[in-house]
């Protein structure tokens, strides 16, 4: 785990909720319009699963030998009513060149495998079109923020995933399949270009929500915080104590180096926010969700 001065980190924690209130630089503003948005209307949703629906994913995560444990499925419980106020979303997750003109910009580290190894170096994962990996949840909200954004809110990506009406994966209920709906199972051994999976978008065209890379969730991971929220219609929720900064935070979609167990938009796991791997990278949102003090 790499060291992190603390102070470097306090412009991230903003606690305002409307989009744009600080003028962006020249290179942010270049950078911003290489972003395509996809507008999510207000509104409620069903985020989370039964009890018996987390109990049949387990069991067929068994059968395919998955390394997923109870507890993990246990944490997608119970369902419960979430509003969210309108947002926009990147189509696709941030890319090598995106995140290239934020290092330029502002002089950020490069990015770095778990090992502390130069991830640019390895041609597995510098082309500009993959997404960027090797970036710890600092980095990622860093990027965010230095745009007028956000990393979403769990609740944000579960509702651009699932949509209301539940689906299992970010195309419906249909089982992934390897070169249709997305990168998993290392079937090309690294991240692939963004967008590379028509048959695997969203609805509303959001790509790569399942597989190619996990992606960072602004919120702490906290295996009962769905418990916490399921009484009444939860608004805006958000699960972020900032100043732990030690706390593991929220990942959520698969990846290209696992199974189509981890694929399902309902699956919450978790990484340190101050490590990173060549296998989680991150998108954005618009307006900056409110952090609560």
């Amino acid at each position: 785990m790499r060291c992190v001065c603390l102070t470097a980190f306090v412009f991230l924690f903003s606690t305002v909720s409307s989009f744009v209130t600080a003028e962006l630089s020249p290179a942010a503003e270049k950078t911003l319009v290489t972003i395509e948005w996809v507008a999510i209307a207000e509104g409620e949703f069903i985020m989370g699963s039964t009890s018996e629906e987390a109990e049949a994913a387990y069991t067929a995560a068994k059968l395919r030998s998955s390394l997923l444990e109870k507890h993990t499925f246990d944490a997608e419980v119970p369902q419960h009513n979430v509003y969210l106020s309108a947002y926009q979303i990147s189509r696709d997750e941030i890319t090598n060149a995106q995140y290239r003109a934020f290092i330029e910009a502002t002089g950020r580290p490069t990015p770095r495998g778990q090992q502390g190894e130069e991830t640019w170096k390895d041609e597995n994962f510098n082309a500009d079109t993959q997404p960027v990996v090797g970036v710890t949840w600092f980095d990622a909200q860093a990027f965010a923020e230095w745009i007028g954004g956000s990393l979403p809110t769990e609740a944000q990506w579960e509702r651009a995933a699932r949509g209301t009406e539940r689906r299992i994966y970010p195309w419906g209920n249909e089982p992934p399949k390897a070169r249709l709906h997305a990168n998993f199972a290392r079937r090309y051994n690294h991240p692939t270009p963004v967008g590379q999976f028509p048959n695997g978008r969203s609805p509303d065209g959001i790509a790569d929500l399942a597989g190619n890379v996990w992606e960072w969730c602004l919120d702490e991971y906290n295996p009962s915080f769905y418990q916490q929220n399921s009484k009444d219609v939860k608004r805006n929720p958000l699960n972020l104590r900032f100043r732990d900064v030690l706390r593991a935070r929220v990942i959520r979609g698969g990846a290209w180096d696992v199974g189509s167990a981890f694929l399902r938009s309902g699956l919450r796991s978790k990484f340190y926010p101050l490590d990173s791997t060549h296998t989680i990278g991150f998108r954005v949102v618009r307006p900056i969700p409110k952090i609560k003090k």
